[in-house]
């Protein structure tokens, strides 16, 4: 299953082009200490001035080399995909800030997330039913505890015995809890959204072939 595109498409190809070239000069421009170039008002249409939280991960050799995004920002979308590209390279608390020397290597994708939206549930089972693997992105939060999954985290679960579980429980880990089990507990809060994603070799793959 082709877990980037578990959403229906709601940018253009020229769309998600434009925000990818932003969001590599900003990676570029933010390794270099530079500023952005100037940003192109003209092709800005009303899809990309509207507002939505994205996230941008950067990948190397297939390996995660930083993810970081908005939630509640208010930003325009294009504003919002430079912003996180920049995060992702040089703010990411897991990962050194990105080289110059890496930057061939390092492969961006976006996610265009949909506001996030509670979920209510009468029992785990019910919790079960509701979560729709590939399709939602994920946020629990307990007290000062709050943890994120995007859509595409699914896929590292995909085998397993219980994909939900082992959903759920990696995401309880990140949000601090290392027994895996904060998505159990009563207190836990739930929300869900779904994300338009697309990397850099997707859009290569839906480039025409020049003849």
């Amino acid at each position: 299953m082709d877990t980037k595109m578990s959403t229906s498409q709601t940018l253009t190809l020229d769309e998600r082009r434009f925000l990818m070239k932003l969001a590599r000069q900003a990676i570029e421009a933010a390794v270099a200490g530079k500023p952005m170039p100037p940003i192109p008002e003209g092709e800005l249409t009303e899809a990309l001035r509207r507002p939505a939280d994205t996230f941008v991960t950067l990948n190397k050799f297939g390996e995660l080399r930083g993810c970081i995004g908005s939630l509640g920002a208010g930003q325009p979308l294009y504003r919002s995909v430079i912003d996180s590209a920049q995060a992702a390279a040089t703010r990411d608390p897991r990962f050194p800030p990105v080289t110059r020397a890496e930057l061939p290597h390092i492969e961006v994708e976006i996610s265009v997330l949909t506001p996030a939206r509670p979920l209510t549930f009468s029992s785990l089972d019910e919790l079960r039913k509701l979560l729709k693997p590939h399709v939602h992105g994920v946020i629990i939060q307990n007290g000062f505890r709050r943890a994120l999954y995007l859509p595409q985290v699914w896929e590292h679960f995909e085998g397993r015995h219980d994909m939900v579980e082992a959903f759920l429980s990696s995401l309880s880990m990140k949000a601090g809890d290392w027994t895996g089990t904060l998505w159990r507990d009563p207190g836990t809060r739930y929300e869900v959204f779904e994300a338009e994603c697309f990397s850099e070799s997707d859009l290569e793959e839906d480039r025409p072939v020049a003849e």
